[in-house]
């Protein structure tokens, strides 16, 4: 199996966190991503590392408002400039809608966008999010990363079509993605690389992805400019219909956001409930509009829910759920969280306990009825227990290939 990486992804390191009470070391650290590099790299007969080329801002821009991507692309840089610590930006003031609900949004804008902390008020949610000076290149990269495996798994998908075989691609980026929406960062994430990946899937075709394609050689300045206009959509080039599963502990409130209204993408979220992010989660959120039906979300509680309780739950949903089998995905995106184990530090199902719960979970993404011959995408979401997550990652896709 291909697996999309760069180093450049371990460069976002910023020395602190304030989260729960507690001021501590950064847990979304460089050395989750190194832990699970290490691991691929001691199975050469499996797995083979690629490097991410770049498709420019504009596909990031069919998910992210080209204010909020400026804001990440800049808020370092105006930060130091104003004389504040140069080891992190952090917030201290958010836009609760609680707090300033009578002001004109507009006017309210205008106002936060005046200094740095109202911009961090502005655009960010909590206080797991830190920036540093290579913040934006450790984001812009993981977000090539994803397109680079959404445009790979297309190709293999048309290698692969007459072996009767399913393709499967793993992207290994951090930052992860799936609690950030499209104006706001939180939970570590800063860009969505899943929803950019599955916009991606859907907004263009392989040939157009060959043409976008070109070495990824950063630059800031190139970084946050768009090079192509946004594909227009047409009638002779129908919409994938893209089915995310996402089995990390935590809710994915910013991929819920970003397709609610959508019924070309199935969102499937099983993860511990009620935590963070607090305020979303819940069964009864199933999209609303042409989304409505189309978004699952399966809490479960993290004390009581075992191996045997996880899987069960995914493999009726992924088996027996009537709309999933309707659905009748074309692509099948997974949001891969590893911080389900039991030992992960701030997260973990208490009674998740055996690896081979990661191996079935992947080979349920490909033989399940509704994965069943669809081709596969892997994003690393997140995962907290360093010395585990090589060994819960590669039997997820050990799971996938073995089955």
């Amino acid at each position: 199996m291909d697996v999309v990486y760069s180093a450049d992804c371990a460069l976002h390191d910023p020395p602190f966190e304030l989260t729960r009470g507690v001021v501590k070391p950064y847990v979304e650290s460089p050395a989750r991503l190194e832990s699970i590099k290490k691991f691929i790299d001691s199975q050469p007969s499996t797995f083979t590392i690629t490097e991410p080329c770049d498709y420019s801002l504009t596909p990031i821009l069919n998910v992210h408002k080209e204010d909020y991507l400026q804001f990440l692309h800049t808020i370092y840089e105006d930060w130091v400039n104003q004389g504040l610590p140069k080891d992190a930006v952090t917030g201290e003031c958010f836009n609760h809608t609680n707090s300033f609900n009578k002001i004109d949004p507009e006017i309210l804008k205008e106002t936060a966008l005046m200094t740095p902390s109202g911009r961090v008020g502005m655009y960010v949610f909590d206080l797991s999010i830190a920036f540093t000076s290579k913040t934006w290149l450790s984001t812009y990269t993981a977000a090539q990363i994803a397109l680079t495996a959404a445009h790979k798994l297309l190709q293999l998908q048309k290698e692969n079509e007459e072996k009767g075989k399913a393709a499967a691609i793993y992207g290994l980026c951090r930052p992860p993605g799936h609690h950030a929406n499209c104006c706001v960062a939180g939970g570590y994430c800063f860009v969505n690389n899943a929803a950019v990946a599955v916009k991606f899937l859907q907004d263009y075709t392989l040939e157009e992805m060959n043409t976008m394609s070109k070495p990824l050689e950063f630059n800031p300045k190139d970084s946050i400019t768009a090079s192509e206009p946004k594909p227009k959509s047409s009638t002779d080039k129908p919409k994938k219909k893209i089915m995310i599963v996402d089995v990390d502990y935590h809710h994915g409130n910013g991929t819920q956001d970003i397709f609610y209204d959508d019924s070309s993408v199935l969102y499937i979220s099983l993860h511990g409930h009620p935590d963070y992010p607090f305020f979303s989660g819940s069964a009864k959120e199933i999209g609303r509009g042409e989304g409505q039906g189309y978004n699952i979300n399966i809490p479960l509680d993290p004390k009581t829910t075992t191996d045997e309780i996880y899987l069960d739950h995914l493999t009726k949903v992924l088996e027996e759920n009537q709309i999933v089998q309707e659905f009748n995905a074309d692509i099948i995106v997974c949001s891969m969280g590893l911080d389900t184990w039991h030992e992960d530090p701030i997260a973990g199902m208490k009674g998740l306990k055996n690896v081979e719960t990661y191996f079935k979970i992947g080979g349920l993404l490909k033989n399940s009825k509704s994965c069943k011959g669809r081709p596969v995408l892997f994003i690393q979401e997140g995962g907290y227990t360093i010395e585990k997550l090589g060994q819960l990652a590669c039997r997820i896709l050990q799971g996938f290939l073995d089955s």
